[in-house]
C-alpha cells in the first residue's frame, strides 16, 4: 500500500512559497514505512486538481492533498474533491461555531469568505486544527483515501502527526521499507564518506547524502521480507555512532539548534550574542525553540563600529588596528557579549556578507565565529560561497557547531573536504 502527495497553490508553481510540506510529509511517511509512490504539484483549478487526484486513485491507496482549503475564491479543493466523488458539501455546524469563537476572540466578527471553511465533503471526518481556521479532511473514495491538510507548516504538521500518521498505520500501510536520518555537522561530504567505508554497515541498508548549508544529512534505507527493517536501521545507525559520533548532533527531524538549546539547558548554561553580519538570525534561530528563554539571555545586533564600541565595549583602537571583520574583533565582540548579559558563555559572528565588500577590502564571504566562557576562548576563520542570505545563514550554522562542540567538551575542529 502506497500514498501520492498533492501540494496545490498556484503560488508554489510561482515560486511565491517554498513547498517545504512535500519534503516533511514525505520524510516522516517513509520513516514510518509508508512508501510515497509520488509527489506533483498543481495550480489552484478545480479540473487541474480532479485530474491530479483521479491520477492518483488509480495508482496509490491514499492521497494526501496540501493546501487549497483558505476562505479565498481561489482556495478550491473542497469544491474539486466534492465534485469528484459527486458528494455535496454541506455545513458543520460545530465547525462554524469554532470559528466564530475565533475570530470574537481577536475582536472582531467572522468574515463571511470564512464560512466556506466550515463546508465538509459528506461522509468525511473532520480533523480538528486548533492552529487555524481550515481544519483537515479524511474522506472514504472507494477502496481508497483522499486527506485534506492546510498549507500552514505550523497547522499542517500537529494535525499529520496526530491525525493522518495514526490513521494510516491503522489502515495498514506500513510495509517492510524504513528509512532513519543522521545529521551531522562539521565535516564534509568526502570526508564523512571515508570514515564510513570503515564502518561495515549492513548489506541490505541503502545509504544517500545529502549536503546542506553546513550540515551533511545521512539517509539511511532499508526493506526486509519481515517487519525487521527498523532493527536493521537501528544496527547501521550504532556502526554510524561509533564511526563518526563526534560529528553526529541528532536524527530525523532534530536541528542542530535544538540540540544546542537542550545541551545549555541540561548543563544549566546561559548564552549571550553579539551579531554583525549575521544581523540577529541566529538570535531569531534559537527563539524559534520552545523553552529557549531557560538559556538564552539575548542577541546584542552591533551592525555598525560604533554599535560595537557602544554596546560591546570594543576599543577604537582594535577596530581601528585589526579590522571589524577580524579574530581580535570577533572575540572582544563574544566577550562584550558575555559580560553586558551576564551570560555563562558569550559568541559572536562578524563578516562580510556581500555582494560587495567593505573599506578594508577583504573578500565577501569572509566571517569569523568566536566563543568565550568556562572552555576557554575559541575562534574560526571561514570563507562561506554564495549569496548575502546564503553566507548569513552559513555563518549561523557555523556559531551553532561551535557551540556544540563546545559545550560537549569535543573544542572546534571540522573536516570540509
Amino acid at each position: 500500500m502506497q500514498v501520492d502527495l498533492i501540494c496545490i497553490g498556484t503560488e508554489l508553481l510561482t515560486g511565491l512559497v517554498e513547498n517545504t510540506n512535500a519534503g516533511y510529509i514525505s520524510r516522516r511517511l517513509w520513516s514510518r514505512g509508508i512508501p510515497v509512490r509520488e509527489q506533483r504539484v498543481v495550480p489552484d483549478s478545480v479540473p487541474a486538481i480532479m485530474k491530479a487526484l483521479q491520477e492518483s486513485l488509480d495508482s496509490s491507496e491514499a492521497v494526501i492533498c496540501v493546501g487549497g482549503l483558505g476562505p479565498t475564491d481561489d482556495d478550491l479543493t473542497r469544491e474539486a474533491v466534492s465534485k469528484l466523488l459527486q458528494r455535496p458539501l454541506s455545513l458543520h455546524r460545530q465547525w462554524l461555531q469554532q470559528l466564530e469563537r475565533h475570530f470574537a476572540g481577536r475582536g472582531y466578527p467572522m468574515p463571511p469568505g470564512n464560512r466556506k471553511q466550515a463546508l465538509v465533503i459528506e461522509g468525511s471526518r473532520l480533523l480538528h486544527n486548533p492552529h487555524g481556521t481550515a481544519p483537515g479532511a479524511i474522506i472514504p473514495a472507494g477502496e481508497c483515501w483522499i486527506i485534506l491538510l492546510p498549507g500552514p507548516p505550523e497547522e499542517m504538521k500537529p494535525l499529520f502527526e496526530e491525525e493522518v500518521l495514526p490513521f494510516l498505520e491503522a489502515q495498514g500501510f506500513r510495509t517492510g521499507w524504513r528509512t532513519k536520518i543522521i545529521r551531522t555537522a562539521g565535516c564534509g561530504e568526502s570526508f564523512l564518506e571515508e570514515k564510513i567505508k570503515q564502518a561495515a554497515l549492513p548489506e541490505e541498508v541503502l545509504l544517500s547524502f545529502v549536503a546542506r548549508g553546513g550540515e551533511v544529512i545521512l539517509q539511511l534505507k532499508a526493506r526486509t521480507e519481515e517487519d525487521t527493517a527498523g532493527a536493521l536501521l537501528e544496527k547501521a545507525a550504532l556502526r554510524l555512532r561509533e564511526q563518526i559520533g563526534e560529528y553526529i548532533f541528532g536524527e530525523d527531524e532534530e536541528t542542530l539548534a535544538g540540540t544546542v538549546a537542550a545541551l545549555f539547558t541540561g548543563q544549566q548554561l546561559t548564552l549571550a550574542l553579539a551579531e554583525s553580519c549575521s544581523g540577529g538570525l541566529l538570535a531569531d534561530t534559537i527563539t524559534d525553540i520552545p523553552g529557549s528563554s531557560l538559556f538564552f539571555k539575548g542577541s546584542l545586533v552591533a551592525y555598525s563600529g560604533e554599535a560595537k564600541q557602544r554596546l560591546l565595549g570594543v576599543e577604537a583602537q582594535l577596530l581601528e588596528s585589526e579590522g571589524a571583520v577580524s579574530e581580535a574583533v570577533a572575540l572582544a565582540m563574544a566577550r562584550g557579549a558575555r559580560q553586558a548579559l551576564d551570560a555563562s558563555i558569550g559568541a559572536a559572528i562578524t563578516g562580510i556578507a556581500g555582494p560587495d565588500s567593505d573599506s578594508s577590502g577583504s573578500p565577501v564571504g569572509l566571517v569569523y565565529t568566536a566563543v568565550t566562557g568556562p572552555y576557554g576562548e575559541n575562534c574560526r576563520r571561514t570563507m562561506l560561497p554564495g549569496t548575502r542570505r546564503a553566507v548569513k545563514e552559513r555563518a549561523v550554522q557555523t556559531l551553532l557547531t561551535m557551540l556544540w562542540r563546545e559545550v560537549t567538551g569535543g573544542r572546534f575542529s571540522c573536516h570540509l573536504n
